[in-house]
C-alpha cells in the first residue's frame, strides 16, 4: 500500500528526500538534529557533511541559533576558513544578546588566527574586566600570548629592522598600496577616473618587473630560508606543491575534463598553506630571531658558511674548467657552446665578488676557451672548391644549404606522419628558438663585462641567422664587434666579423663581402694564426672570382641586347619593310635604341 505521507497532487514530483526526512518534526526538533550531526562530522574530520548541516540548521529556520553559529565558528576555524569563522561569531554576539563567555572567546580566537592583535587584546581586557572564577583563568591566559607576540612584533628588533632596511621601505609600500589596487572589484573606469587617468583605454599596459638574475636568486633564497623557518623539513613539501599547480603532468588539460577543478583544489590548498605561514610570521617575525642573537656569533657564523661556499665554487671552477678542455679535445662544439650557455646563465652569473673573487678571470678563460673551439670550424675543405657553384662560399663557410621540400609518405595508423604532427614539431621548435632569444636578450640587459656582452651579441646574431633573419644578424653582429673592441678582444671580433661575412655570402653581396673579408684577414693577421689567414684568402679569391663572373655574364648580357637591338634597327631600315610597320615599330623600340 503507497505511504500517505509520500503522496503528492497529481502533476507534481515528490521529493528526493530520505524516509526519515519526511517526518513532521518540530522546527525546535529539527535545529537540535542538524546541530548534532554537524557536531559529530566535524569530530569525524567529514567537513563537507559537516558544512551542510551546520547551514542547514542555521538557514532553514526562522530564529537563528547563537549556538549553531558558534559551533560552525569553531568548525571554519579548524578548516582555516578564519574570515567565514569570524562572521559566525560576530552574528552569535548579536544574536546572544546576554555576555556569553565561549561566544567571545570565539570571537578573540577567529581575531587572533587574523593576526589582528589590536582588536583581540582590546576585547581580551573587556572580558577581563567581565568575568570572573574560572572563566577569567583562559582569557588571561590569551592575554599573556597576544602580549608576547606583540612584544616580539614591536620590540627593539623591529627598530633594528627599520634602521637596516630603511632605503628599501619606499618600495615596499608603493608594493603594499600596488596590492590594494588590484583587490579592488569595480570597473575598470571608475578606478581610473578616480585616478584622473585615461578612463577609455581598452588594455592595460602590464609593466613587467626585470630582475637581475642576482636578485632573482636572492629573493628565491630568501623566500627559501622563510619557508624552512616556520615549515620545517616541509618546506620540501610545499614546494613541490606550488610546482604541482602548473605542472601538466599533475593537471592533464587534454585528459578527463577535470582539469579545472584539480587546479582549482591544488591553488586552494597552497594557498592554505602560505596564510598559515604569514600567520605564523605574524606572531614571530623572523628580524626578531636575527637580531635577536648576539652580533658578534651571528658574523662569525655568516663568515664561516661564505668561506664554505667560496671553498666550493673555487672546485666548481676548476671542475668547469676541466670539462672545457676535455670538450674542446673532443671538437664538439654544440655540447660546448650548450654547455658555456648553462653554466655562464645559471650558475656563474648569481655569484658575487665574495663567493668568487676571480668572476673577471674566469669569465674571460671559458669565454676565450670557446671563441677558440669556434675559431677551429674555420679550416679549408676537402674537397675543391669552384666559382661556377653558387653554393661554394655557403659550404666554405659551412652554412647549412636550404633543402627543397621532401615528399612524406602518409602511413596509415602511424601518426607521426600524419601533417599535423609535422606542423606541431615545426611550431614548437619555432617557440624554442624564440624563448631562447628572449633569455639572450634578457641576459644582456644584466650583462656588464664587455667580453660577455660581445658573446651574447654573437649568440644573437648566430640565432638570427639561423631562422634567415640576415638583417638582425648583421646588426647584432656589428653591435657584438663593437663591444669586442671596447674589451680588446680579438678573437671575438673576428668571429663576429665571419658572422656577417656569412650573411653577405647568402645574399650574394659580393662587394660587401670584400670589405668584410678584408677586415677579417686583418684580424686573422693580428692573431697570428696562418691557418685562418689561409682560409680567409680561399674566401677572398672565391669572393673575387664571383666578382669576375657576374661581370662577364654582365658583359655577355649587354653584348646580346645590342646585337639584338642592331638586327632589329636594319630590318626596319631595310626596303622590304612596308612604311607603316616601319613607324610603328620605331615608335615601339625607340627607347632600346636610344
Amino acid at each position: 500500500m503507497k505511504d500517505s505521507s509520500q503522496s503528492a497532487p497529481a502533476g507534481l514530483l515528490v521529493a528526493n528526500l530520505k524516509s526519515w526526512e519526511t517526518f513532521d518534526w518540530p522546527t525546535e526538533q529539527q535545529r537540535w538534529i542538524y546541530r548534532s550531526w554537524g557536531q559529530y562530522f566535524a569530530r569525524m574530520r567529514k567537513n563537507t557533511f559537516a558544512q551542510k548541516y551546520f547551514d542547514k540548521c542555521i538557514t532553514e529556520n526562522e530564529s537563528t541559533d547563537h549556538k549553531a553559529l558558534y559551533l560552525r565558528s569553531k568548525f571554519k576555524r579548524s578548516v582555516a576558513l578564519t574570515q567565514d569563522a569570524l562572521e559566525d561569531s560576530l552574528r552569535a554576539m548579536e544574536v546572544r544578546q546576554a555576555w556569553d563567555a565561549n561566544v567571545s572567546m570565539e570571537l578573540g580566537d577567529a581575531l587572533y588566527d587574523l593576526n589582528r592583535f589590536e582588536e583581540n587584546k582590546s576585547l581580551l581586557h573587556d572580558n577581563v574586566r567581565r568575568h570572573a572564577g574560572t572563566a577569567l583563568k583562559s582569557f588571561e591566559n590569551r592575554l599573556v600570548v597576544v602580549d608576547e607576540n606583540l612584544k616580539d612584533c614591536t620590540g627593539f628588533s623591529l627598530a633594528n629592522f627599520f634602521m637596516e632596511h630603511s632605503a628599501q621601505l619606499p618600495g615596499f609600500y608603493a608594493h603594499q598600496q600596488e596590492e590594494l589596487r588590484r583587490a579592488d572589484r569595480r570597473p575598470l573606469w571608475k578606478i581610473l577616473k578616480e585616478r584622473k587617468e585615461c578612463d577609455v583605454q581598452s588594455r592595460i599596459d602590464r609593466k613587467e618587473v626585470m630582475l637581475s638574475p642576482l636578485e632573482r636568486e636572492r629573493r628565491r633564497r630568501k623566500t627559501k630560508i622563510f619557508y624552512q623557518n616556520y615549515l620545517g623539513r616541509s618546506w620540501t613539501d610545499f614546494f613541490f606543491l606550488k610546482t604541482l599547480r602548473r605542472h601538466p603532468n599533475c593537471l592533464l588539460d587534454n585528459h578527463f575534463g577535470s582539469s579545472a577543478d584539480r587546479t582549482k583544489y591544488l591553488e586552494y590548498a597552497f594557498q592554505r598553506l602560505k596564510t598559515f605561514t604569514r600567520m605564523l610570521q605574524a606572531r614571530r617575525p623572523m628580524y626578531k630571531e636575527y637580531f635577536h642573537r648576539n652580533p658578534q656569533i651571528e658574523a662569525r657564523m655568516r663568515d664561516a658558511n661564505l668561506f664554505r661556499i667560496q671553498y666550493q665554487t673555487r672546485r666548481n671552477m676548476v671542475s668547469i674548467l676541466r670539462t672545457i678542455k676535455v670538450l674542446r679535445g673532443r671538437n664538439d662544439i654544440k655540447r660546448l657552446r650548450k654547455f658555456v650557455e648553462e653554466v655562464m646563465g645559471s650558475y656563474v652569473v648569481i655569484k658575487t665578488n665574495r663567493l668568487m673573487p676571480w668572476k673577471a678571470e674566469f669569465m674571460n678563460e671559458v669565454y676565450n676557451n670557446l671563441a677558440l673551439s669556434l675559431c677551429e670550424g674555420y679550416r679549408l675543405p676537402p674537397t675543391r672548391v669552384t666559382p661556377y657553384d653558387k653554393s661554394a662560399m655557403c659550404q666554405l663557410l659551412n652554412i647549412p644549404v636550404a633543402k627543397p621540400l621532401e615528399h612524406t609518405e602518409l602511413i596509415f595508423g602511424d601518426r607521426s606522419t600524419y601533417s599535423y604532427a609535422g606542423a606541431d614539431k615545426q611550431s614548437t621548435d619555432r617557440l624554442a628558438d624564440q624563448n631562447q632569444i628572449e633569455y639572450l636578450e634578457k641576459r644582456l640587459l644584466f650583462a656588464r663585462l664587455p667580453i660577455e656582452r660581445s658573446y651574447l651579441l654573437h649568440e644573437l646574431a648566430d640565432r638570427h641567422m639561423q631562422k634567415n633573419h640576415f638583417v638582425q644578424s648583421l646588426s647584432y653582429a656589428q653591435k657584438a664587434i663593437e663591444e669586442a673592441r671596447v674589451c680588446n678582444s680579438l678573437i671575438w671580433e673576428f668571429l663576429s666579423t665571419m658572422l656577417m661575412a656569412k650573411s653577405h655570402a647568402v645574399l650574394h653581396k659580393y662587394e660587401r663581402q670584400t670589405e668584410v673579408l678584408n677586415s677579417a684577414y686583418e684580424l686573422a693577421a693580428q692573431l697570428k694564426s696562418p691557418q685562418l689567414c689561409t682560409f680567409i684568402e680561399l674566401c677572398r679569391m672565391l669572393n673575387k672570382d664571383y666578382i669576375t663572373l657576374r661581370k662577364m655574364s654582365q658583359l655577355v648580357t649587354t653584348k646580346r641586347l645590342r646585337t639584338k637591338i642592331s638586327n632589329r634597327s636594319s630590318f626596319l631600315s631595310s626596303p622590304n619593310c612596308s612604311p607603316n610597320f616601319s613607324e610603328f615599330k620605331k615608335e615601339e623600340y625607340g627607347h632600346l635604341a636610344a
